[in-house]
């Protein structure tokens, strides 16, 4: 049977995402959420601007991920350079389409624009 210490702080996990410093590693570990996979990746247009130029870079972008394994928010966290790939990667992302039962928020993912030739 669980302390009165242990039940109070197992509680308080499902409110508080390891705000419990007094979790055991098993009670830990089970909180820990496994990131989605991706299940499909629609790849972005490169903007016809930057291929012309033959500027690459890269948009890190967070994105929360419905029940249904839909997108439900993308919002670029980072974008070198900025404001030449952040329209085609969230339009690309938007699309994408993660394993389902697996509601997520603020996967980390970088989309990579690299000119071919």
């Amino acid at each position: 049977m669980k302390s009165a210490k242990e039940t109070a702080c197992s509680m308080m996990v499902g409110a508080i995402a390891l705000g419990c410093f007094q979790l055991s590693t098993a009670h830990a570990a089970a909180v820990v959420q496994a990131e989605p996979a991706v299940v499909k990746a629609v790849p972005p247009s490169y903007p016809r601007a930057a291929e012309r130029r033959s500027i690459e870079g890269s948009v890190t972008v967070s994105i929360d991920v419905n029940a249904d394994g839909s997108v439900a928010a993308v919002n670029v966290v980072s974008a070198d350079p900025a404001g030449i790939f952040d329209t085609a990667a969230i339009k690309a992302v938007q699309r994408w389409k993660f394993e389902k039962d697996m509601p997520a928020q603020g996967v980390l993912k970088t989309i990579r624009f690299k000119v071919q030739g």
